[in-house]
């Protein structure tokens, strides 16, 4: 694998991490509604109709349970990919680069983040960055990005 197929892989962890608080995003957005705390609902345009005997609410209970259906099954993949991750990072023999690999893919750290937490330059953290893509064996069952 090159170094940018590497790092397309451990990245995955935090695309999957975004798409998980966006569900949440959506499921606070309903939640909202039904507890009428937003009065027009974004989803459904204004019509005049016969007003309903419901509570307002009562609409929003099925789409908030597949939502919070949605995100635990998300959750439960996210935990799967960020210990295949990890076991690959693992695969790097050095203590350093490891915790270069996991500041930055498992943490999300930004540059000068990494470089702090461990006490280098940032042109160093890149240059060992750039080493320890190298290193990093993956799996081929573990390919999937």
């Amino acid at each position: 694998m090159t170094t940018d197929e590497v790092k397309q892989y451990l990245s995955q962890y935090y695309y999957a991490y975004q798409k998980v608080d966006s569900l949440k995003e959506e499921l606070r957005c309903l939640e909202q509604l039904a507890d009428g705390t937003n009065t027009q609902p974004f989803d459904e345009p204004r019509v005049q109709k016969s007003p309903s005997l419901k509570a307002p609410f009562i609409r929003y209970l099925d789409k908030i349970q597949k939502k919070e259906d949605e995100i635990s099954a998300k959750v439960e993949e996210l935990f799967k990919l960020k210990e295949e991750i990890q076991m690959a990072i693992a695969t790097v023999d050095d203590p350093i680069m490891e915790l270069v690999l996991t500041y930055r893919y498992i943490n999300f750290f930004d540059w000068n983040e990494v470089a702090d937490k461990l006490g280098y330059v940032e042109s160093y953290v890149y240059k060992l960055h750039r080493k320890a893509l190298s290193l990093v064996k993956i799996k081929e069952d573990s390919k999937r990005q």
